[in-house]
């Protein structure tokens, strides 16, 4: 397995403590690396934080968007060829439900495992400027008076829970994705769940395990859940499902309740077949609930912004969330950069670039729990071509031609 070198801390935790940051950064994922590029480019100082090392694994589809290649070209204009960061080519999807499949094209796709884009975003963020400490765990942000008097946030040792420091910042942004737990005194620190979220499973194969086509993603329909596999840059096969809680609990176990998916899709059929004993050694991980919606700004002072996953999340059968991840951190690094009122900008700019697509998807989530209607279409667009044509905006945000069996 290829991975990226590990990352080291360019700051002490003495240094944090005195440096007076204009931003401290809560979580090293696309949006808040993306966040702290932006930002530090403009001779910010700024503080990126992470409860990992990079490089770390995590629970993610591991599918860029061509609205995630944009955003990462958008912020690595130097970078020319066919891959900002190496990821592979990513060109079709083949959904599979009720015995079914239709294989449609994924317009300028790509997949990249998280260890390697995760880490090469930090990378990037410490070359244009960002100081990086890992292992650190924030509680808390705290206002101790009225703007412009700085936040206080609350930082904890990830291993050694006894030990604790306070960090200052004009602004805290939180991109601490789905485990958000980062309390803000003053507002701002409720999430809201939506009713029958399903939460995520993640985990990795070997190269092996599954005879998967390279550029191939395959997403399995099933009444609990879907299942998402894709063949990674370094030959690996990614494996991302949602779930029903429900039937995860009664499966017993999350390589269980993936394999009852795969077989009522009928995946096996269509030649995705994975045996339950290798599916119980892929380090399958959960998420908390997926679909939900948190504060965009939140303290008294307005002072404190949500990114990425820590702000909202759908579903994610579209293989959007990285996309929406780096979009949300340049929408807010442009607010704080640029407006006079960041917090009002950013609500504004979020509404507008999200409200619509998030929409969009929360329908494709409702229809998937019924994998006879998903068949019935699949059934419906592989005889009539121009209605499978006419799917792939629907399902991936983005205009595309052809389908087939």
């Amino acid at each position: 397995m290829s991975l990226a070198p590990h990352v080291v801390a360019t700051i002490t935790t003495a240094a944090a403590v005195a440096t007076p940051w204009q931003a401290v950064i809560v979580g090293a994922g696309p949006a808040g690396s993306a966040t702290a590029i932006a930002l530090a480019r403009e001779g910010w100082r700024v503080l990126l934080v992470d409860r990992c090392g990079m490089p770390r694994p995590k629970v993610c589809g591991c599918c860029l968007s061509m609205r995630a290649r944009a955003e990462l070209q958008s912020l690595f204009p130097q970078r020319t060829g066919p891959g900002i960061f190496g990821e592979a080519p990513l060109d079709h999807v083949r959904v599979v439900a009720a015995g079914r499949s239709l294989r449609l094209p994924l317009p300028a796709g790509g997949v990249l495992s998280r260890e390697i884009l995760d880490t090469r975003l930090v990378q990037e963020a410490i070359a244009a400027g960002a100081s990086w400490l890992p292992g650190i765990d924030v509680t808390v942000v705290a206002e101790p008076g009225a703007a412009p008097q700085p936040l206080t946030a609350t930082f904890r040792l990830v291993h050694a829970a006894s030990e604790s420091f306070n960090v200052k910042a004009g602004c805290v942004v939180i991109a601490a994705g789905l485990v958000d737990h980062v309390r803000v005194p003053g507002g701002g620190s409720t999430r809201r769940v939506r009713p029958r979220s399903r939460v995520g499973i993640g985990g990795t194969l070997p190269a092996a395990a599954v005879g998967l086509t390279p550029g191939e993603l395959v997403m399995a329909v099933g009444r609990s859940g879907y299942c998402g596999l894709v063949r990674l840059e370094d030959g690996r096969v990614d494996v991302a499902a949602a779930l029903d809680r429900r039937a995860l609990a009664a499966g017993g176990s999350p390589a269980v309740a993936i394999g009852a998916v795969l077989d009522e899709a009928a995946a096996a059929r269509h030649g995705i077949s994975i045996p339950a004993p290798l599916l119980a050694t892929a380090g399958l991980r959960a998420t908390p609930a997926l679909s939900h919606t948190a504060p965009l700004v939140g303290g008294a002072t307005r002072r404190v912004f949500r990114v990425g996953d820590a702000a909202a999340y759908v579903e994610p059968f579209t293989g959007e969330g990285m996309g929406w991840a780096l979009s949300s951190g340049r929408l807010l690094a442009a607010a704080l950069l640029g407006a006079d009122d960041p917090a009002t900008a950013y609500e504004r700019s979020h509404a507008a670039c999200f409200d619509a697509v998030h929409g969009r998807c929360r329908r494709i989530a409702a229809v998937l729990r019924h994998p006879r209607l998903v068949g019935s279409a699949i059934r419906a667009a592989t005889a009539v071509p121009w209605a499978a044509r006419r799917l792939v905006p629907l399902v991936v945000g983005a205009a595309g031609t052809g389908a087939s069996r």
